[in-house]
């Protein structure tokens, strides 16, 4: 019993250290281990997405899907559009300020 503790409390420390070395850019798409993974909100999910299938992180309450798997799924996936389409509302925030 004592080694699955153990072996419990490693493995959320490793995932804590990796969380916090973690970098992402401006629009939020993280870069982990030479690949590419693009951020969405669960409303947002696309319909190839798969939790059991699909490679992906969910982190800080986005779901991030890998580039691959957008390509795999969707062969007319455009990426330049995709991040100029990409928009958190801080740019449309100023239509509730009065």
């Amino acid at each position: 019993m004592d080694n699955i503790t153990e072996y419990n409390k490693t493995n959320i420390n490793l995932k804590l250290k990796i969380i916090k070395n973690l970098k992402l850019n401006q629009l939020n798409i993280l870069k982990l281990n030479n690949k590419t993974y693009l951020p969405y909100q669960l409303h947002q999910l696309p319909k190839f997405f798969n939790k059991y299938t699909s490679d992906f992180i969910s982190l800080k309450g986005y779901t991030y899907i890998s580039l691959d798997e957008h390509y795999e799924n969707s062969p007319y996936f455009n990426y330049n559009n995709f991040k100029s389409t990409l928009s958190y509302n801080r740019d449309l925030s100023y239509k509730l300020k009065r």
